[in-house]
């Protein structure tokens, strides 16, 4: 009877844990932006793989970066931002404002690697972000189709189908009553 109980707490607890892992994974999946990256009001989420940031970031990490005001980005800063050219195939860069252009209070406008970038395609400041250590290959696992699947789409089906069986069980065992 004890082992029983315990059984049934410790599966309790793995459903629960499951139950609020699928959450937060459909969460960040309906918040992707234009980019594929998870936006959570002022502070996208972004999955470090590659190396090319390195000593400061490691391939794996879970960078979260705020999204700050254009009057607090200056010349000189390190900013991310979102590559808008179609021909690419990365899409988040890094790299120092050479000049910011003020279009008018609402639209702001940088040089960056001698390039036009929007102040909308702005991520925030490089200095700002906050890393997390192998989290974002976790995240990354989990976002994609088949974690995503394996994750949430297969257990809930399951679950369904048993639901329904038990029913039908119970619908027929009442019936034989």
């Amino acid at each position: 009877m004890l082992l029983k109980n315990i059984g049934k707490i410790l599966f309790d607890i793995v459903v629960c844990i499951w139950l609020v892992v699928a959450i937060f994974v459909t969460v960040c999946l309906l918040s992707y932006n234009q980019f594929k990256v998870t936006v959570f009001g002022k502070n996208a989420l972004l999955i470090i793989d590659s190396d090319e940031l390195e000593p400061e970031f490691n391939e794996g990490d879970l960078l979260i970066v705020k999204r700050n005001s254009d009057s607090k980005i200056n010349v000189g800063d390190r900013v991310f931002y979102y590559n808008s050219a179609k021909d690419s195939n990365v899409l988040i860069y890094q790299d120092i404002v050479q000049e910011k252009q003020e279009i008018n209070k609402s639209e702001t406008t940088y040089i960056i690697d001698n390039k036009k970038v929007s102040g909308e395609y702005i991520i925030g400041k490089f200095d700002s972000a906050k890393a997390y250590p192998k989290v974002g290959t976790y995240l990354s696992v989990l976002t994609s189709k088949w974690g995503f699947m394996f994750l949430v789409i297969f257990p809930t089906l399951f679950a369904i189908v048993y639901e329904i069986i038990m029913i039908v069980e119970t619908a027929r065992s009442e019936k034989e009553s």
